[in-house]
């Protein structure tokens, strides 16, 4: 692949390490870029990977990088790899590099804390204080189709043309129609599910052993929305609660007397990484509440994180 002249040759190379992006092209990886970018992580080369159309380019740091096929890759170009898609194609090549580069760093979106129970857990940690524990937690969470990637957000968007104009697309990346349409995330055979692993990273974040998830693929393109119900131990004033919310970090509360006031996937949670908490309501020791975030945007994080991480630690001098 032919490097932005500004990139290869940059005086500082040295300090710099040079990276894979596999996924580069789908919108999780999209956001990698970005945030690479927004944190000044000290990226050398750039090699934008892709599962789907090596004709695609994709923008960092001021530049159009043109994509790869990840398959026929010398990933002995680089120094670490950054996986961006949750698709089964890229999984396997995950386990190539490892199996060939050992002590390369390398991290997949589907090996942090998904976003789901990263939102849930934030709240409940807030419950539990104030509420002395929690007896029942069940949430509904309505997933957007980017996180299928991007052919799951064109999946959508055809098949919403499709049908206003009479015609009826056959469904690839979901296993039903998803223009207008609720589709139960999985199959009955998945083991784990997705909702036991939302389960499990729940507990991992909150300590909370009691929460229930139920997950649908929403006709949604890129922001979520969560349904929570919880059941505290003891009785808790709402104007408690929300003096809580008020001062959690990474939660917003965001209440008001009209409709419109209200955060919606398609109108707040896209870009960032708070979790906007909504329609509050306390009855003794019920809560509801409504919660809206960017899945995509709370997972790449984490994945920054970690290349940060491995950036401080000496351990992983390879990287600079």
């Amino acid at each position: 692949m032919s490097l932005p002249v500004s990139q290869s040759a940059r005086p500082e190379a040295a300090s710099c390490f040079d990276l894979a992006v596999l996924g580069a092209d789908d919108p999780a990886g999209g956001v990698v870029l970005h945030l690479l970018e927004e944190r000044e992580v000290p990226v050398g080369r750039l090699f934008p990977l892709t599962l789907r159309d090596p004709e695609l380019s994709v923008s960092f740091q001021g530049q159009d990088w043109p994509c790869e096929p990840a398959e026929g890759f010398d990933f002995g170009q680089v120094q670490a790899l950054l996986v961006a898609s949750a698709a089964p194609g890229a999984e396997r090549v995950a386990q190539t590099v490892r199996a060939r580069y050992p002590t390369m760093p390398v991290l997949g979106i589907l090996e942090v804390n998904p976003a789901a129970a990263v939102a849930v857990s934030r709240v409940l940690k807030t419950l539990a204080a104030v509420g002395d524990g929690l007896q029942a937690v069940d949430a509904f969470v309505a997933l957007p189709v980017a996180m299928a990637g991007q052919a799951g957000v064109e999946e959508l968007a055809q098949q919403t043309r499709g049908l206003f104009n009479m015609d009826s697309p056959e469904p690839e990346v979901f296993p039903l129609q998803m223009a207008f349409n609720l589709v139960p995330y999985g199959g009955m055979a998945d083991k784990p599910s997705y909702e036991a692993r939302l389960q499990q990273s729940t507990e991992q974040l909150s300590g909370e052993t009691h929460a229930q998830y139920s997950v649908v693929w929403a006709p949604l393109f890129f922001g979520a929305a969560i349904a929570l119900h919880a059941r505290t131990t003891s009785p808790l004033a709402a104007s408690v609660l929300r003096e809580a919310l008020r001062h959690r970090d990474g939660i917003i509360l965001m209440e008001a007397e009209l409709p419109a006031g209200t955060p919606t996937p398609a109108t707040d949670a896209q870009g960032s990484e708070v979790v906007f908490v909504s329609r509050l309501r306390v009855e003794n020791q019920q809560v509801r509440l409504w919660l809206v975030f960017d899945p995509i945007q709370l997972e790449v994080a984490q994945m920054i994180d970690v290349v940060e991480n491995w950036i401080a630690q000496p351990a992983n001098s390879v990287l600079t």
